[in-house]
Formats: C-alpha cells, structure tokens, sequence
C-alpha cells in the first residue's frame, strides 16, 4: 500500500518521495517547484491559474516564525515567473481593494501586468442582445431596441446580470423580470445600509455622479481613515466598485 499526500490540490507526493525531507519542514513551494521543473523538462509550460486569491488574505503558516501565507505565495510567483521562467500564473480576485494591496504592497508592482476584465459596453450589449440567437442559441424568444434599451438601464453591461435576465425570459414578461430584479437591488442596498447614516451618505453621493474620489468624501466632511474603511465594507459586499489602476 501506498501513502500518497495532496500537495495545494497541484501535486501528490508518496511517503517515497518524502524521503529526504524529513529532517525539516516540508515546504510545499519547493514541492511544486519541483513539479514545474519536470513539466519543462517534458517540453510542457505550466500555466497556474488562482482565482479568487482574497480568501487566503489574513493566512498565517507557522513554522518556526508567523509567515504571511499570501506574501509567501507572491514572492514563489515572482521566482517561478520573472526569475526561473518556469510557468506562467494567472491570479484574479473580484474584490478591488485587495487588488490595489496586492498591487501597492507587494513584489509584483515591478514584476506584473495587471488586467482589468471591465463590464461590456452598450453597442456590445445592444449586439448581444438584438442577435440572441446567434450568441446564446436562444430562438424562444427575440428582444426588440426598446427591451435592450430597458435591460441596460437597469444592469448596465453587468455580464452575469444579463445573463440571469434572460433566462428568467422564458417564462415571465421582461417589464415584470426587470421590475423584480429592481426590488431585489434595493433591498440588497437598503439592507447593507441598515440605520448607517454614514454608509447612506456615501451610497448618497452615487446618485448625484456614478465616479467618486476621497475628495468628494472629505468635502461631505467625513474621517478620511474612517471612510476608506466604509468604502472597503461596500467593495467587498459588491455595493460598490473600486477601480484600482486609477
């Protein structure tokens, strides 16, 4: 019988291969290391793809001395990638002001090209959506420049939101789909609100312009370390959205 053990969901490694490493801690950077090493050599370049990296924020390894999981994490990417040359890797995250951390804190400033996977724009929006066949084999129904006109006013280019638009198209009018979700928004909102008057003259401010900067907020006499803390807990909760490159 063989022992095997899952290394990060990358690697399985057997008590053989083990063998060696018992006089220390083992490092599972070194044993994904090892990982790349025999795909190159086997003409393969691995691409690692991270998604959702935030939820390993505020990690700790110990061993011997508290070690921040995710800087471990970014210096290994700095030195498979721009030093060794031994994979490509993808990290995402959907909260923006991890992604500004990330980018204002750490190695991969120097070291990284940052993407950001933007909502689509109206004449894309407007092509999707007067071609549903074409683009979601839909033939059930067809949206006329009136139906798109309403979907973008009320979701924008939100991909995801129009795709859960449609497919409650096929049993319900889209006045009375667009209606609900409408309902559902403000509820969210009113919600994460609560008797908040400091949260509710943040959200304030968005209905007066759709971009806001620290200065709008400073002017409305608000704490400037008490509302980036604000304005984080309406990122993170998708009330708001930060843009980190700008």
């Amino acid at each position: 019988m063989t022992r095997e053990y899952n290394v990060f969901n990358f690697s399985k490694l057997s008590v053989e291969a083990l063998k060696g490493l018992e006089s220390g801690p083992l490092d599972p950077f070194e044993i994904m290391k090892c990982e790349f090493i025999k795909l190159v050599e086997k003409g393969i370049k691995p691409v690692i793809i991270v998604d959702e990296l935030q939820a390993i924020d505020h990690i700790y390894m110990f061993n011997g001395k508290d070690r921040q999981v995710i800087i471990e994490l970014f210096n290994f990417f700095v030195a498979m990638t721009k030093e060794s040359h031994l994979a490509h890797i993808i990290i995402a995250s959907s909260d923006g002001y991890f992604l500004n951390t990330v980018y204002t804190d750490s190695r991969l400033k120097q070291s990284s090209e940052f993407y950001k996977v933007d909502f689509l724009l109206k004449e894309d929006v407007m092509e999707w959506l007067l071609n549903l066949e074409k683009y979601s084999k839909i033939k059930d129904y067809s949206l006329t420049e009136e139906d798109t006109e309403k979907i973008w006013d009320t979701v924008g280019g939100s991909m995801w939101e129009i795709q859960n638009l449609l497919n409650q198209l096929f049993d319900n009018p889209l006045d009375n789909v667009l209606t609900l979700h409408k309902k559902k928004m403000k509820g969210i909102i009113s919600y994460y609100i609560g008797a908040d008057d400091k949260k509710e003259k943040i959200l304030g401010l968005f209905l007066k312009k759709d971009r806001a900067d620290i200065r709008d907020f400073v002017k409305e006499g608000l704490n400037k370390d008490e509302l980036e803390n604000l304005l984080r807990d309406a990122v993170r909760n998708n009330i708001l959205y930060f843009e980190s490159q700008t």
